[in-house]
């Protein structure tokens, strides 16, 4: 699949500044849940609120709902059967492969209480981003090497500008 026709991620600064900013469109899909009244304002405004922040542990907004379509898209997850409604992923090989080239284990733990990987719908997109252990390793790995981190003192996420092409390029061993 050619790169213009996969779902982008988000190309967004280390800053708020509305020219870094995503533009996205206000419309939902039409058998999505409806908006609360605080989430329809931060579209309104386009936020950083809505760009991108973190849900418990793990991405989300506009920059981590594409995220969780990159990991689909290239086939690194793929859904699996879940025992409620919110569907599961696990990783493929070549899942496997890639997320450990850029310092992602993404091996499921059997013993852990959290979940391994689930779609969690998202507040502002109404569709899902990535949640549980690997919704968290993946963005402590995306702050480790400088592609987000976490505004202080706030939910909001700041983009890094090599946040666009963290799945492209491997990390390099240091």
């Amino acid at each position: 699949m050619k790169r213009n026709q996969i779902n982008p991620i988000p190309p967004v600064a280390l800053d708020d500044s509305p020219a870094h900013r995503v533009p996205a469109g206000d419309a939902l899909p039409p058998d999505a849940p409806r908006r609360s009244t605080q989430a329809a304002r931060e579209v309104r405004r386009n936020s950083a609120l809505r760009q991108a922040r973190t849900c418990y542990h793990h991405l989300a907004g506009i920059a981590g709902v594409g995220l969780l379509e990159q990991l689909l898209d290239r086939g690194w997850l793929e859904p699996e059967e879940s025992q409620d409604s919110r569907t599961s992923y696990r990783p493929t090989a070549l899942g496997l492969k890639e997320l450990q080239q850029r310092s992602v284990e993404a091996i499921p733990a059997t013993d852990s209480r959290r979940r391994f990987a689930y779609g969690c719908l998202d507040w502002t997109e109404r569709r899902p981003h990535l949640g549980g252990a690997l919704g968290a390793l993946l963005m402590d790995a995306l702050n480790a090497q400088g592609a987000a981190r976490r505004q202080q003192g706030t939910r909001v996420v700041l983009l890094g500008s090599n946040f666009a092409d963290w799945l492209e390029q491997p990390v390099q061993p240091g």
